[in-house]
């Protein structure tokens, strides 16, 4: 009796619709990112003059634009009738410049810092309430203490995370606040808002902030926030090391070297010298 071929199951996702669907959708997001190019070349086009130039029906044009204006993509001024980028566009950008920029920036600072300390050296970025670390410097000690390129460091249990807690504006400072789940690593995880806020009393006073084991048993960090050309917190360089080689008399040494290299850091990051910096904390 011959075998009966059975048709091999198709993995993935079921389809939803039709191919012609889905080259819809496809043409729908290419249509909406010639849109967004062509605003973008202007300081604000109406709207025949984009369907002109995007060679679109007007009709088709509005009713893309009217969706990215709800993803704040583009911006309709109602007064004028122009169309312009949006602010989520500006922080779509923003982001890739700053994630682009400052390993650039920070790689020989950090390779000083490593020079110097003999420590693993670690920079990291802020990113949706938490740090993510871009770049490093690794010490060759037999025995060392170190994040891996891309870990997300939490705001209340390393001393990253604190040192951007301490930067921040009061107000900022409370968005991140409201939003930290406290999660205990070790024993001496912080666990509840009055305790992480006396430590970052502490950090202004001696301008960088400590992790005593607080993310990973045997592990100590000093750390110290690195600033726009605003004084907002935009990441961390931080020096991590076994907790037998951090003794409170060394973490105050390498402390003062980290505060030391994410001020450079921030002079090179921002483009602004340093006092002129502190002209604009009046205004935060």
């Amino acid at each position: 009796m011959p075998e009966t071929e059975v048709a091999p199951r198709r993995r993935g996702r079921p389809a939803s619709g039709t191919a012609a669907e889905g080259g819809a959708e496809v043409q729908s997001l290419d249509r909406a990112i010639a849109l967004l190019r062509v605003v973008a070349d202007q300081d604000g086009m109406a709207l025949a003059e984009i369907a002109r130039r995007a060679e679109l029906p007007v009709s088709t044009v509005h009713r893309l634009l009217t969706t990215l204006e709800k993803r704040q993509l583009v911006n309709h001024d109602l007064s004028t009738g122009l169309w312009t980028v949006g602010l989520g566009l500006f922080r779509i950008g923003s982001a890739y410049l700053r994630i682009r920029k400052l390993p650039d920036i920070g790689r020989p600072v950090i390779r000083r810092l490593l020079h110097e300390t003999d420590e693993t050296v670690n920079l990291a970025m802020f990113d949706a309430m938490e740090l993510v670390v871009v770049a490093q410097a690794e010490a060759h000690a037999p025995v060392r203490a170190f994040f891996r390129l891309g870990a997300r460091l939490p705001l209340h249990a390393t001393a990253a995370g604190k040192a951007v807690l301490a930067a921040a504006t009061p107000a900022f400072r409370g968005a991140c606040l409201g939003q930290i789940r406290y999660e205990p690593f070790t024993t001496a995880t912080h666990r509840e808002e009055r305790a992480l806020m006396d430590d970052v009393s502490a950090i202004l006073e001696r301008g960088f902030a400590v992790d005593r084991e607080e993310h990973a048993p045997g592990m100590r960090a000093v750390a110290a926030a690195i600033l726009n050309e605003w004084r907002d917190p935009i990441g961390a360089v931080s020096v991590s090391a076994p907790a037998v080689r951090m003794s409170e008399d060394r973490i105050l040494r390498l402390g003062r070297r980290v505060a030391s290299a994410a001020e450079q850091m921030t002079r090179l990051y921002s483009g602004v010298d340093e006092s002129l910096s502190q002209d604009y904390a009046a205004y935060r």
